[in-house]
């Protein structure tokens, strides 16, 4: 059921569209955002008849300008019970009063899910209104609970919704509500004190003198913004009074029917509650249907960089006497492994290991308890987690066996490298060695694993020490940069024809009598691929033999604008195409003055005012893009031109333009001077002058002020900035010096452009294609150590999308239970299903109906407990898609293209974006990243033009939609995160928006269920 406040605005928007039929109802569809809310408001203000915002009269104004009539009225709330039915709060809530622990719910709603919920469980429900007050002087027996209807029940009484009839609430029923109060404990839930007549009744009872506090009130709220207006008055307590009156916020009505019920139940009554918890977690899909593609003609192939891998059947598991030290198992394995010959590994208080008997008597002599080395099997799911220690042990047998037979240098761990293939390269005024190398990883692919190469550099120092880690990563984009498809597949394959020189190859590790045996094929697993676009070819006998795995070629997204000339919606693939052939999407706004121009507030040093405002101000100035940026970009017209809407810049000395004294000095404490001065002056700037956005210039002598991490305190100056903004509303965008002296002009006007129209609350275009009955979710999580070391806090992010693409509102959630794995956090069941029943109201809030599919996208995997809780939280919902989505670095694949004589040669460009490839029943690789078509139709575009691409990795853990449907939905959200201009993202906008918010909501948690515009965290 909706609550008052989202019927207000639901009549408030019908009102406001029906006086305005040009504007683009989609635009208003998002009643949950602030900014819908806010030119809705605006429009309405403007009329001059309506109540102010908040004002006791607005239910009663609107819903009789919407409808007049009583009987209308009646149909509309009729609407919402017939379709709602008792959760598990109000399950709960009957349990207690069967309990004894209730006597009666007085409720302002029309829905009597209490007495529902009540009857359910064979208790009877007294239901009392106005046309039935004669009731309320019936003794409740045993086993039944008096429902209240204050407002009167339609099934009983007519809807009392007009004004009078609001503040003149029947005289024995509110007479009756405060004796109750005065003989009761009271609890509140969720009841915004809106009519005045039932907040009399409470005024009666608990502020006047007579009130001594032996029944309390405890007054709860959702979400956690303090209580204001009559409720505020209501609960404040003199100073040197004992409190009596008890606000509770970030109290959902389902949590709170759960811990109370949990708490005061025991015996046969705690029984019948876990009855009922455990009902709710069922899930309403609980099926997990096999991703597969059609079986169509074969239009290419695409050549992985993996090999099939037959991994040894056994490994040698024992327990030792004397342990090392903890902290010092893994080190001191590895240190005696490495020294006779072996690799081992601790694992669940025992050590596992490849090694031969002898080797493992001679190293650990009388340390093994009992003497007992037991031969266990090894299968395929032990080697599943790259993380695991079955798999590090196969990947370091795997590495020093191969790095022996080719006679090549290695690390022990993942990396072989050619002693004789190294050349110089100058970083930093010093000379680096470097060595051509692979890295070796062991992956599971469909029913068996494999061996992936991944040609990479060993860096090192004049003396052969490893390089550090910066020096290292720069020279590996130097270098490794320009290793596009012909280059990476030379490289892959002369590693795999070096470490494997012969098919089938069998390694024994150790390369002694009784050391373990497994087999690494010498050929590449290829995919084959079809693209209707692309004539069908015929593969040969060896071809279908390792073209073990099927993909298809989705086509690319396209973008909805507002036609520039005409009605209807205009699409386009190219975002900065779409732009300027035709409008933004939500034009219309400008048109009809309910949204015009954009104001820019900026905060910069005193010393870089002109340089700061000048470069401003080419913003309204055109560009052309330069040559490595004009296959994607077009010419920049200047915002007005490209937004079709004024920009204002204010000029140095006014209010909107602010100057910050330069700090001391670099030290920790001036960090923390300068954010306090920037979090102030955008508070005088939201007061005094309400920019649409505010632009934060950084130079680079403050750059030693941007970040601090000390043992006891770490400090992020944009992080804090934001973190101090976002609860104010306030959207702010950070400029760096460097970005006023990229070589890249033209695209950095577009970007900043961009992000000034969306962060102003503007829409530049929408996406098609998605299902209009689905919503999107992606899941991140912060964490940091408590301060005492003991635990972890963990903050749950949720970010819900639209049909249509946009990013709607966050939703911060406190992990109570945090279950730690690798250093990863995961939800026990109450904490998914909390954040499950979050999503599920932020989607209603936006559209007052629940979606039938949710597709929740996270990075890592979903725990039974997490699926579980998530599905009861999301209970209504007919589809539960729960998909973990994260990009494999080290598995590529090489585009290839027929040649006339009926072979392959390695295409010039890498695989195509959109390339959906099956690996198994629940896992498929789609290129997100890839190459697409440039503005010239006929020729191809590779975002970043750097190496070649790595796809992601979908992982089904529960649902039944189609593959194609999965991955067209991912690709059309890689092209929804604002952030950036560039054609995509290299992961979906619910995964890249939630890991971005989560980082800055570590510093929110102190606000946490409450929701936030996603565009404040850009």
């Amino acid at each position: 059921m909706p609550s008052a406040t989202q019927c207000i605005w639901e009549w408030k928007r019908e009102i406001f569209l029906t006086n305005n039929p040009d504007v683009e109802k989609t635009q208003f569809s998002e009643l949950s955002l602030p900014s819908v809310r806010l030119r809705i408001q605006a429009w309405l203000d403007r009329q001059r008849r309506y109540p102010a915002l908040d004002h006791a009269d607005e239910y009663s104004t609107y819903i009789g300008e919407c409808f007049a009539r009583s009987d209308d009225r009646r149909i509309y709330f009729e609407k919402w019970v017939k379709r709602c039915s008792p959760h598990l709060g109000y399950q709960l809530l009957a349990e207690l009063a069967r309990q004894g622990l209730v006597a009666s719910v007085w409720t302002t709603n029309f829905d009597a899910l209490a007495a529902r919920a009540a009857t359910s469980i064979n208790l009877t429900a007294i239901e009392i209104g106005i046309d039935s007050q004669q009731r309320l002087y019936r003794a409740p027996g045993d086993a039944e609970l008096a429902c209240v209807s204050l407002h009167g029940d339609y099934r009983y009484d007519r809807l009392k919704n007009t004004a009078p009839e609001l503040i003149e609430q029947e005289k024995e029923l509110r007479e009756s509500l405060v004796q109750a109060m005065r003989t009761h404990t009271v609890l509140v839930c969720g009841y915004s004190g809106r009519d005045e007549s039932v907040m009399a009744a409470f005024s009666e009872v608990y502020d006047t003198a007579d009130f001594k506090g032996h029944h309390p009130l405890f007054w709860t709220q959702y979400g956690d913004s303090p209580a204001s207006g009559p409720v505020a008055g209501l609960l404040a307590s003199p100073l040197d009074q004992e409190p009596a009156k008890f606000h509770i916020p970030g109290a959902s009505f389902d949590d709170l029917m759960r811990r109370i019920a949990l708490h005061v139940s025991d015996g046969d009554a705690r029984e019948r509650v876990r009855k009922i918890l455990e009902n709710f977690k069922t899930a309403p899909v609980n099926q997990k249907l096999p991703f597969a593609l059609p079986s169509l003609p074969v239009t290419g192939l695409v050549k992985s960089n993996a090999i099939p891998l037959i991994p040894p059947g056994e490994l040698i598991e024992f327990d030792l006497v004397r342990w090392p030290p903890s902290g010092e198992v893994w080190s001191t394995l590895r240190e005696v492994g490495d020294r006779h010959g072996f690799v081992a590994a601790p694992f669940r208080g025992k050590v596992y290991a490849l090694a031969t008997i002898e080797q493992l008597t001679q190293a650990f002599a009388d340390n093994v308890k009992d003497g007992a080395f037991n031969r266990v099997p090894l299968n395929d799911d032990d080697l599943r987690y790259e993380d695991g220690t079955a798999n590090q042990l196969m990947r370091r047998a795997t590495v020093l066996a191969l790095a022996k037979k080719a006679g090549c240098a290695n690390d022990g761990d993942a990396i072989v490298w050619d002693t004789s293939r190294a050349k110089s390269e100058r970083l930093e005024g010093r000379t680096w060695t470097v060595y051509d190398a692979v890295l070796l990883q062991i992956r599971p692919l469909g029913a068996r694993l494999s061996l992936v190469l991944k040609p990479t550099l060993r860096v090192t120092d004049s003396i052969g020490e490893a390089a550090p880690k910066e020096i290292e990563r720069a020279i590996k984009v130097r270098v490794l940069g320009y290793q596009h498809n012909k280059e990476f597949n030379e490289a892959t394959d002369f590693w795999r024809k070096r470490l494997l020189p012969s098919r089938d190859l069998l390694v024994r590790f150790p390369d002694l009598d009784g050391g373990m045996t497994f087999t690494i094929s010498g050929r590449p697993i290829f995919a084959r691929l079809t693209d209707e676009r692309t004539e069908t070819v015929t593969l040969n006998d060896a071809q279908e033999r390792s073209a073990s795995q099927v993909g298809l070629q989705l086509a690319e997204p396209r973008l909805v604008f507002a036609r520039t000339v005409g009605t209807g919606p205009a699409t386009d693939t190219l975002p900065v195409r779409g732009l300027l052939q035709n409008r933004p999407f939500d034009a219309n706004l400008t048109d009809l003055g309910i949204a015009t121009n954009l104001r820019v507030a900026v905060i910069a040093p005193a010393r870089d005012v002109r340089r700061v405002h000048e470069y401003l101000g080419q913003l309204h100035q055109p560009i052309d893009p330069t040559k490595w940026d004009a296959d994607y970009l077009m010419r920049f017209p200047g915002f007005s031109s490209a937004f079709k809407c004024p920009l204002d810049i204010p000029e140095p000395g006014h209010a909107a333009f602010v100057t910050l004294d330069e700090p001391h000095d670099d030290s920790p404490q001036s960090a923390r001077t300068l954010a306090g001065r920037i979090t102030a002056a955008l508070s005088a700037l939201r007061a005094a002058e309400s920019p649409s956005v505010t632009i934060i210039y950084i130079p680079a002598r403050w750059h030693a002020l941007r970040a601090f991490d000390l043992e006891s305190e770490q400090f992020n100056l944009h992080d804090f900035v934001k973190a101090a903004a976002i609860p104010a509303g306030c959207s702010t965008q950070f400029l760096e010096e460097s970005t006023l002296a990229n070589a890249q002009q033209c695209r950095v006007r577009w970007w900043l452009s961009l992000a000034v129209y969306v962060k102003a609350m503007r829409t530049p275009w929408a996406l098609t294609g998605l299902d209009k009955n689905s919503a999107f979710v992606g899941l991140g999580f912060s964490v940091r150590r408590k301060i005492d070391g003991e635990g972890h806090v963990a903050l749950g992010c949720s970010h819900l999308y639209s049909p249509n693409g946009h990013g709607l509102q966050f939703r911060l959630s406190k992990i109570d239970n945090p279950i730690m794995l690798r250093k990863n956090p995961f939800m026990s069941f109450d904490d998914a299903r909390k954040l499950g029943e979050g999503i599920r109201e932020l989607f209603f809030d936006a559209h007052l109906r629940l979606p039938n599919r949710v597709v929740v996208h996270k990075q890592t995997p979903f725990l039974k407990e997490e699926r579980e809780g998530l599905q009861a939280g999301l209970e209504g919902v007919a589809c539960v898609e729960l998909l973990q989505i994260f990009v494999d670095d080290t598995l590529r694949y090489v585009a290839s293209r027929p040649t006339p004589n009926g072979d392959f040669e390695i295409h010039g460009y890498p695989i195509r974006r959109g390339t959906t490839v099956v690996v198994d029943d629940q896992t498929a690789l789609l290129w997100v990243h890839g190459t697409s078509t440039a503005l010239n139709p006929r020729q191809s575009y590779f975002q970043g033009k750097r190496r070649i691409p790595a796809p992601l990795v979908m992982r089904r853990h529960a649902g039944t939609s189609d593959l194609m449907m999965l991955a067209d939905e991912i690709l059309g959200l890689s092209k929804m995160n604002f952030n950036s201009f560039d054609l995509y993202g290299q992961l979906p906008a619910t995964i890249e928006t939630s890991q971005r918010v989560a980082r800055i909501g570590a510093l929110l948690d102190r606000y946490t269920e409450r929701s936030y515009d996603y565009r404040l965290f850009m």
